[in-house]
Parts: structure tokens; sequence; C-alpha cells
């Protein structure tokens, strides 16, 4: 793992305030590992004795990917948010629990974002190079919150 990888595990914990901006940096760390098919792949049937070579391989990457995928997220929540999800089978699982429990709140920050840049207006009087510095940052936070 490269070290810029290091510093995203290392400076983005998970604390509740800052979902949407967490799930996107795992979702690029996943990506950039090449785990993050786990989190949309059901997971195969486990091989038995008659399975081909082929279905074991298939089994074995998804379950090493999942098992990467589940580390990565676990190093990257806080201590109270582990212990809630150590015992869950798969990286999905973990991300569904976290999507329903911060999801609501980001619907409400979201609505922030929103409600903040319709309100927007230039003052009398004021630089237009300043009122479109505020544009761009509530754009900014819009974004940030998953808006497009």
């Amino acid at each position: 793992m490269t070290p810029s990888l290091m510093n995203i595990l290392k400076d983005n914990t998970l604390t509740g305030d800052n979902y949407v901006t967490w799930k996107r940096k795992i979702g690029l760390l996943l990506q950039s590992e090449k785990h993050k098919f786990v989190l949309t792949t059901p997971k195969p049937p486990a091989p038995n004795n008659e399975s081909s070579i082929m279905c074991r391989d298939e089994y074995e990457q998804w379950k090493t990917s999942d098992d990467m995928a589940k580390c990565y997220i676990m190093a990257t929540i806080s201590d109270v948010l582990q212990q809630q999800h150590e015992g869950m089978e798969s990286a999905a699982d973990i991300m569904m629990s976290l999507e329903e429990m911060f999801a609501m709140k980001s619907r409400t920050t979201k609505r922030e974002a929103v409600t903040a840049f319709m309100n927007l207006r230039m003052k009398p009087g004021q630089a237009v190079k300043d009122h479109m510095m505020k544009v761009i940052a509530h754009l900014n936070i819009a974004e940030l919150h998953g808006l497009r």
C-alpha cells in the first residue's frame, strides 16, 4: 500500500458527522486496491469437492478481497463503530449498516446545503468576485454531500 493510501486510512476515521466524505474516500481506497467489487457483487457459493477450479478461484478471490475490504473499513471507523460491526460477515453488510446509521443525517445535510445555496443573494455594494466565491463555496459543500 502506498504512503498516500496510508494517509487516507490514518486521517479519515468515520465518526458520524463526516460520513459522506468518509464514504467517498473509502470507496476510492477500495477501488485503488481493486477490492470495491465485493460491495456490489454477491458472495459466490462456497466450493465443494465437485466444484471446478474456476469456481474455487472465484470464491477465493472474492473472499480475499472481502477480507481486505473489511479490514480497510474497520481501520477507518471509530472504536465504538468497530465494536458494533466486528461480527458482521461481509464488507457489504458493514457498509449497509453504516449507511442505515448515517444516511438520514446525510439527507438532512444535503437539504441544508441546497437551502443555503438557494437563499444566497448578492448584497448591494458587494463585489461580484466576493459573491462568486461564496457561490463556489456553497456548490463545493453541496458536492461534498453527494449532490451534482
